[in-house]
């Protein structure tokens, strides 16, 4: 009888501890054996991702982009630079290499100029703006860390929780200051990121990122094919890296473009599917 008892009220504190995790949008760090706080590796991991971000200031290179969204699918050649922290250039290629679009941003404003037709358009970056050019739901910041290879814990979160798979790789969960799952990154046993998950204030994931086919570049692990998945949009992309080029000298000019005079007018693309729902 005290048995069953006590096995009551474990099931009743779990119970009390599961809802409280529901009612506080608790995440656990995903599947696998929960590490101890002593346990060196998460810190190591984070330390060693934070060396490479330190390292990995600017990139060129040229790559295939394959996008499956809603109302758009493509899968063209691209060149592209970028530097940190929100610095982007990305010039569309055409069937036969020919510049076919640029769009180049220093985080602050944007321009946009489509080749074909000579119109263009720039104004203030805002948050939705890859999404109204390119069905890229993510800020320009965040794409220059994911094509950089390095992304980092965003400002303010710090470190939950962390679980070792049977397959030796190691998830890390980073919470918000009101203990709200904001980012969650995974790494295989050789140290090398393999996904990003990011989530919104209400846990829901907003997306998710996965590293593969890593490659030798200049000495250092290089992910040359990166996956995207958007769910809150229902969209995808992939990139598949050609060449890659890390550290080179890029001046500020190459993220500015003068645009003929009666193309510059602002953006009136397709409105965000979450700003749809909100209205």
């Amino acid at each position: 009888m005290k048995k069953a008892s006590a096995c009551l009220v474990h099931r009743l504190v779990f119970g009390c501890l599961l809802m409280g995790c529901v009612v506080l949008g608790c995440r656990a760090p995903g599947p696998g054996a929960a590490l101890s706080p002593d346990d060196p590796r998460p810190d190591a991991l984070v330390q060693a991702l934070r060396t490479r971000a330190a390292s990995h200031q600017t990139m060129r290179g040229t790559a295939r982009l394959s996008l499956d969204a809603e109302d758009l699918r493509f899968r063209r050649p691209q060149r592209m630079a970028v530097k940190r922290p929100a610095h982007l250039r990305v010039e569309i290629l055409g069937l036969f290499g020919q510049l076919a679009a640029v769009l180049v941003t220093d985080g602050e404003v944007y321009q946009y100029f489509d080749v074909r037709s000579g119109e263009g358009s720039e104004g203030a970056v805002t948050s939705d703006l890859l999404w109204r050019l390119a069905r890229v739901d993510l800020a320009p910041a965040e794409v220059v860390e994911l094509l950089l290879g390095a992304p980092l814990p965003g400002p303010g979160l710090v470190r939950a929780g962390a679980v070792e798979s049977r397959e030796g790789a190691v998830a890390i969960l980073f919470e918000d200051t009101a203990r709200r799952a904001r980012q969650r990154f995974e790494f295989d046993a050789l140290g090398r990121l393999l996904r990003l998950e990011s989530f919104d204030e209400a846990g829901t994931l907003s997306w998710e990122a996965r590293f593969e086919d890593y490659r030798e570049v200049e000495g250092t692990p290089f992910a040359h094919d990166v996956q995207l998945r958007f769910p809150r949009v229902s969209a995808r992309a992939s990139l598949s890296f050609k060449r890659v080029q890390l550290g080179p000298e890029l001046s500020d000019e190459l993220f500015v473009l003068t645009l003929p005079e009666r193309s510059a007018q602002r953006e009136q693309g397709a409105q965000h599917p979450a700003q749809r729902r909100a209205l």
